[in-house]
């Protein structure tokens, strides 16, 4: 069987969906060999590659204020409580190092625009800074660089799982916002982040393009800043990865590509699953 690799985008509250995929693949005995995650996603990563119960922590996240999620470490537009000490909270293992599968995570270079991948060291304060949204939370400093969100660089890490994967793995790329519905934004926080968002997902598609699979749960409302949806965001995860097993069997059951017929070949073109929405499923 091929190696499976992940890339987990980031969302708030709607990566708690990563936390239900993974705890399906387990269920299904089907190992992950590697992780790549931005922001939400790269905290559910780390979260799980450290042995956390994500049953435990998606509970825990469920009855947090709203506010807690947006009031960081200080200097951003919402600074000055908790989210920081949450982090320590929920990721059991303190280093890179000691994590049973590799991790990338990806942040940004406030000052250059530059992707910055961390992968070693410390994995709390790479955690943070990835989840450091622009403009509402504040940057995190780490080695001389001041460091935001990864999802200003790449909205999904698929070219990180695919460094990892190489050409013999299997990519997978869990998009937990694709398959939302904004609600009426009417605060100006709301207003920044949906414009900010809806930038952000104007990219998705090209960036997947090294994926073999891409899976986005049908989430129904969105509710980026909405801790009280977090177990609904987790079902949605675990029935999106239920759903789509029988394409992931067959891809890892399936022969690698030889890296010469790879180069001489067309671009990758991954296979979308994409559920409805929530309520037309209810119907249907």
């Amino acid at each position: 069987m091929r190696p499976l690799f992940l890339a987990l985008s980031g969302g708030g509250a709607h990566a708690a969906s990563h936390a239900g995929a993974l705890k399906a693949l387990e269920r299904e005995r089907l190992p992950v060999a590697g992780i790549a995650g931005v922001s939400g996603g790269a905290l559910t990563a780390a979260a799980w590659a450290g042995g956390a119960d994500l049953d435990l922590l998606v509970d825990q996240a469920a009855h947090l204020h709203p506010w807690t999620w947006v009031r960081g470490w200080g200097g951003g537009l919402l600074s000055g409580t908790r989210l920081g000490a949450l982090i320590d909270e929920f990721l059991p293992v303190p280093t890179f190092e000691g994590l049973r599968v590799p991790l990338v995570v990806l942040a940004t270079d406030v000052d250059t625009g530059e992707p910055v991948e961390l992968r070693s060291g410390e994995l709390r304060d790479a955690v943070r800074a990835s989840c450091s949204f622009p403009g509402v939370f504040p940057p995190m400093v780490l080695g001389g660089r001041r460091l935001y969100d990864g999802g200003v660089s790449e909205v999904i890490p698929v070219r990180l799982a695919r460094e990892l994967a190489g050409e013999s793995g299997v990519v997978v790329a869990l998009d937990c916002n694709s398959g939302t519905r904004w609600p009426a934004a009417g605060s100006f926080v709301s207003l920044a982040l949906r414009a900010g968002l809806t930038l952000l997902r104007g990219r998705t598609r090209g960036e997947l393009a090294g994926a073999d699979l891409v899976i986005a749960p049908a989430m129904g409302e969105s509710g980026w800043m909405q801790p009280h949806k977090i177990p609904q965001f987790y079902e949605a995860g675990e029935t999106a990865m239920v759903e789509a097993l029988p394409q992931l069997r067959e891809l890892l059951d399936s022969e690698a590509p030889k890296a010469s017929a790879q180069a001489a070949g067309p671009e990758r073109r991954p296979k979308i699953l994409q559920l409805p929405p929530r309520d037309r499923r209810e119907r249907e």
